[in-house]
């Protein structure tokens, strides 16, 4: 029986996304515009990852350029999801709920990946999605709820767009090159930021202020757990044993959010109340989901 050590990578991501998404928020209250939050983050990602291509060990496959490319512009659109549904939300409402990728990731990969599905992975996948759907309900139930609407869903969207995108990913990777694989799919979301930004009438301002450092702070975090969960997914043919762990960030964010929030003038601890109780209550659905992952694993 052997240890699956492998899921130690997104468990490390997990963690990095939460404190990436906290500064994230800080350099939106500071002022940031949103955009220029979102393509900061990409194009941090490209010069982060392009260094794998310089890293390959095997033949390229050129003639399928197109599925990174296409996976490189499904993860320009999910991000542009998470980073409003962000905006307009909670870190540790938002953070959890982009969690539901695990379920979605199941679903996929059961339609892609023949024998992809195991029956204690399943249970992984509801039990971890119950503990998401549980941190946000309470919200529903309070004055702002109908203002958590909007970022809910479009949580839920981004979720499953990424978790199409790692199931593909997964699928076509190895075969292609997976280091050059995930280097021209950073490549792709940096260049579709510029041809956006050449789009706009009106650029989003990018002045050198504290807002504009938080966002390069949480934009490399970003880019560095990206690398990690690009690595996981790419080498170790487990989309969804990886991404049930990597659904620990929402629990980590709230963690986030009590321990780290208080010394950079994050609130949010204080004011969502019983609410935030709750979501911790709900956190350990999660790591019971992780739990029955790495049981399922082992017995592979």
């Amino acid at each position: 029986m052997n240890l699956p050590w492998y899921l130690l990578l997104p468990l490390g991501a997990a963690v990095g996304y939460s404190v990436a998404s906290l500064f994230l928020k800080k350099a939106l209250t500071e002022g940031a515009h949103p955009m220029a939050c979102f393509h900061i983050n990409n194009w941090a990602s490209s010069l982060v990852f392009l260094p794998l291509a310089l890293l390959e060990k095997q033949p390229v496959a050129w003639h399928q350029w197109y599925v990174p490319v296409g996976l490189g512009t499904l993860f320009f659109i999910g991000s542009w999801f998470t980073f409003i549904a962000m905006q307009r939300g909670d870190v540790s409402l938002v953070t959890p709920v982009l969690g539901s990728k695990v379920v979605f990731v199941a679903l996929s990969a059961s339609l892609l990946i023949a024998g992809s599905m195991k029956p204690l992975m399943w249970i992984a996948a509801i039990i971890t999605t119950a503990g998401i759907f549980l941190m946000s309900a309470t919200d529903w139930k309070t004055p702002k709820g109908a203002r958590f609407a909007g970022p809910v869903v479009m949580a839920l969207i981004s979720a499953a767009i990424f978790a199409f995108a790692d199931v593909i990913l997964q699928k076509w990777a190895p075969a292609f090159g997976p280091r050059t694989f995930l280097a021209i799919l950073a490549l792709t979301t940096g260049g579709l930021s510029l041809f956006a930004m050449a789009l706009m009438p009106k650029p989003p301002p990018m002045p050198w202020n504290r807002a504009t450092q938080w966002s390069i702070g949480g934009s490399l975090l970003i880019a560095a757990q990206s690398v990690v969960m690009g690595i996981s997914l790419a080498f170790f043919n487990d989309a969804i044993g990886v991404n049930v762990v990597y659904a620990t960030r929402g629990l980590w964010s709230l963690l986030a959010v009590a321990w780290l929030g208080p010394l950079i003038g994050n609130r949010e601890r204080h004011e969502s109340g019983r609410a935030y109780g709750i979501r911790i209550l709900a956190a350990t659905l999660l790591l019971a989901g992780v739990i029955f992952a790495v049981v399922a694993r082992m017995r592979i």
